[in-house]
């Protein structure tokens, strides 16, 4: 199949907020040196915007160009802080979730074998996908409570979860047990955060699911 690649836009304007920043604190260096008499309030706060704007411009060229890649393995996922790969044979489609009744800015995958998400997981990853997804992980347990006051023994997490094959313990053990729960919850074990627009989410996950099917029934013959 064709590799299909999806870019994201947070990694957009990088260079130049980068560059204008840098640009800007040139230039408030030239200003104070030969002008300025005194280091004043108006002076120093614009001093806090330019560092800020080369922060963001680094943090923006941080980021993955694409983060979403489909090849003859399966759906990659790029995170700045690593990657993982989800197999085709691993999960049975993908559409963009819901939370009282409103799409959410994520595609959500149904995973039928954790342990291809788990076992090459990386722990630094599995945190900060755990920390980022954590508002999504809190919306979508009190959903699924009836009454609203369940949420609190849903977000008990234990340090240790099994599957059919094996044993986890620590951080993947937590990851396996937010899955699942997000899956009672919304029906989806794996999300994805996107930029794109409503639309093109749908259109992405339509796309990827086709390329599932062709995948699968090419194996099978």
């Amino acid at each position: 199949m064709e590799p299909i690649l999806v870019s994201q836009t947070s990694h957009q304007g990088g260079a130049r907020l980068l560059l204008c920043g840098l640009g800007a604190l040139l230039s408030l260096f030239v200003f104070t040196a030969l002008f300025a008499s005194q280091f004043n309030l108006l002076l120093a706060l614009a001093y806090i915007a330019a560092t800020m704007a080369v922060f963001l411009g680094i943090a923006k060229l941080a980021e993955p160009r694409h983060f979403l890649k489909c090849d003859e393995q399966g759906v990659h996922y790029y995170h700045r802080y690593g990657s993982w790969l989800l197999p085709w044979n691993s999960f049975i489609y993908c559409a963009v979730p819901q939370l009282e009744q409103q799409d959410l800015s994520f595609i959500g995958f149904k995973v039928t074998d954790y342990d291809a998400v788990l076992q090459p997981l990386r722990l630094r990853l599995a945190v900060r996908l755990m920390t980022e997804q954590r508002p999504l992980f809190i919306s979508a347990v009190k959903q699924g409570c009836a009454t609203g006051q369940c949420a609190s023994e849903l977000l008990a997490e234990k340090d240790k979860f099994a599957t059919a094959k094996h044993n986890y313990t620590g951080i993947k053990a937590v990851f396996g047990q937010r899955m699942q729960r997000l899956a009672v919850a919304s029906d989806f074990d794996l999300f994805v955060p996107s930029s794109l627009t409503a639309d093109q989410t749908t259109a992405l996950c339509q796309e990827i699911n086709r390329a599932r099917l062709q995948i699968i029934q090419n194996t099978a013959t």
